[in-house]
């Protein structure tokens, strides 16, 4: 099963992931840096593909 947000984007005219950051998804659909992205505001803005400030308080005990 597949749950993740998704939404119509007129730039590329493509369904895309909203559970991902504009970057990665500029870089999936070929988008252009310069075109201002639709959808912006509907990403989350984190880069799960590297790790985030947080996870190295877990070996302290946080």
């Amino acid at each position: 099963m597949f749950d993740s947000p998704i939404g119509r984007c007129p730039v590329c005219g493509q369904m895309v992931l909203l559970d991902q950051t504009r970057r990665e998804c500029a870089r999936e659909h070929g988008c252009d840096k310069t075109i201002p992205c639709p959808l912006e505001q509907y990403f989350t803005g984190i880069d799960f593909s590297v790790d985030q400030p947080k996870e190295s308080l877990r070996d302290k005990g946080f």
